[in-house]
């Protein structure tokens, strides 16, 4: 009897344990955590100095890989149903898979003996080989002091990063990866027995990384010498080339060599052009040239309601048309397309449909937070999908219903939409949407935790305002004005210009490392 009971209650036990949320879960863990369980993030280079947790396990230290990019200020995005996650280094992209020894690095895998592990709904990676894989195959070189519990992160000196071997028609184009302007007198192309080389003067290369890149067309084999201030890039040929071209990409850092095995040297001019060409086709599909600012609510529809009964419509139209105003000033190329001007109501589908007729390359919609508690404060970023944390539930529900403020022969337009079916026709946007609201999120936190506003993180929710876009899309919601202390901040003009400021840091920086790495 005494036995059975005991059974009953472990089971009971257990069972609640499991019924406990993750971040309850989390929650209790970061109590315990006191310094002794905290390791030490510091980079003078970006003056960071910040504490992330860790844990032991089968005698190695593990870090949340998301808790040090956000400790960076570097994009990640997380796949929880595959528990992994890609951490974006400017052009450097690193997949982390929990169960897995295999770190993937852009497009190569690397080995490591111990595997990361899945707690807590992130990927915790071992320290002992997340360090020498990030200085060996990032532009970051790290150092782990064990008497200190800190990692000291610094940029690397390396300026050239990889190559990209593609096969073509008449022959094969290599494609340098650098993150410095090389000029041609810098590059010298020469053939030594049956080698290919690239000598760059100035280059700086982690050879190591060269040998795992895989042959393709006329090359077998690639490898990649330090000698002084040059950088030998070498590449084994199977065969002769009939002649060799030099293309520097003037919108990036980036370089290009193509080998022809196939046509005349009569051809050569006409082939260069068609490589320049293919060139500015595939920058001109990724440049962000126009991007549309979307001011919640509007006209009939007042949005939230503050303590003090301010109207979100007018707090967040006026801090659009800033951060419009911001974007015209820093980036006088890109065309800034408003869905309203001025207080008017506009359909939730209607604010889409805008940003796809002017061919957008980024829609953002600004919104204010309220909550019936008047407790909740912070700002936090959205991005569609049909699957919603249970905290997002209400911000959800209040964004949607707007629809209730649309004409009848409007809402119609919302029946039998699914919206698992209208995020898969976005699925080519979610990753950037993600790495655009990881963005925005981030260089918020850094215009706003000096006025006590919290960082609520980015989430995930079916917002019918995101609805239809063809383009990458956020929503951000710029704080709690049901909170009476945040809705006189947001109130004040200077509030508004940082919040402005932090959207456009976040558009800047991603827009930078978008364009870079297309």
């Amino acid at each position: 009897m005494q036995r059975r009971n005991f059974l009953k209650y472990l089971t009971l036990l257990f069972s609640a344990y499991l019924s406990i949320p993750e971040s309850v879960k989390s929650a209790v863990r970061q109590v315990f955590m006191k310094d002794a369980k905290n390791i030490r993030i510091y980079s003078a280079a970006e003056k960071i100095d910040r504490v992330i947790p860790f844990i032991r396990k089968w005698g190695h230290i593990f870090i949340p890989v998301e808790d040090f990019a956000q400790a960076m200020h570097y994009g990640l995005y997380t796949n929880e149903e595959k528990k992994k996650c890609v951490l974006y280094i400017g052009r450097d992209r690193l997949t982390f898979t929990a169960n897995n020894t295999f770190i993937k690095v852009n497009d190569e895998l690397v080995q490591v003996p111990m595997e990361s592990i899945w707690m807590d709904g992130e990927v915790w990676a071992p320290l002992t080989y997340f360090v020498p894989v990030m200085s060996k195959y990032s532009s970051l070189y790290l150092q782990y002091d064990e008497s200190r519990q800190k990692i000291s992160v610094e940029p690397n000196d390396i300026n050239i990063s990889g190559v990209q071997i593609l096969e073509k028609e008449n022959g094969t184009l290599i494609r340098v990866s650098a993150s410095k302007k090389f000029s041609k007198k810098d590059i010298v192309l020469d053939i030594r027995n049956n080698y290919f080389h690239i000598d760059v003067y100035g280059g700086k290369i982690s050879p190591d990384k060269f040998a795992t890149i895989s042959g393709a067309g006329i090359i077998s084999k690639v490898e990649g010498i330090q000698l002084g201030e040059t950088a030998a890039l070498v590449f084994k040929l199977k065969g002769n080339i009939l002649s060799r071209d030099l293309v520097l990409n003037e919108d990036s850092n980036d370089f290009y060599v193509n080998l022809r095995t196939r046509e005349s040297l009569s051809r050569q001019e006409s082939d260069r052009e068609k490589l320049k060409q293919e060139l500015e086709a595939q920058r001109k599909r990724w440049m962000i040239d126009t991007i549309v600012l979307d001011a919640g609510h509007g006209g009939k529809d007042p949005g939230a309601i503050g303590y003090s009964k301010s109207k979100e419509k007018d707090l967040v139209l006026s801090i659009t048309l800033k951060l419009g105003k911001i974007i015209n000033k820093n980036m006088p190329d890109v065309r800034v397309v408003y869905t309203r001007q001025k207080d008017v109501f506009i359909p939730l589908w209607k604010r889409t449909k805008i940003a796809n007729d002017v061919d957008a390359k980024l829609f953002v919609s600004v919104h204010c937070n309220s909550n019936r508690s008047h407790r909740p404060n912070g700002f936090e970023t959205y991005f569609l999908s049909s699957e919603k944390d249970q905290k997002a539930k209400d911000v959800v529900l209040k964004e949607n219903s707007a629809i209730e403020f649309e004409e009848s022969h409007d809402q119609k337009r919302y029946e039998g939409l699914n919206f698992i079916l209208a995020t898969m026709l976005q699925s080519v946007n979610v990753k950037r949407s993600q790495f655009l609201a990881t963005n925005i999120q981030t260089s918020l936190e850094l215009k706003l935790k000096k006025l006590g506003m919290s960082n609520r993180g980015v989430k995930q929710g079916p917002f019918w305002v995101l609805v239809g876009a063809t383009m990458p899309n956020v929503l951000v919601e710029s704080g709690y004005i049901s909170n009476r202390h945040e809705e006189k901040l947001i109130k004040k003009n200077t509030t508004q210009q940082k919040i402005a400021a932090g959207i456009f840091a976040g558009i800047q920086k991603y827009k930078a490392e978008i364009e870079e790495a297309s």
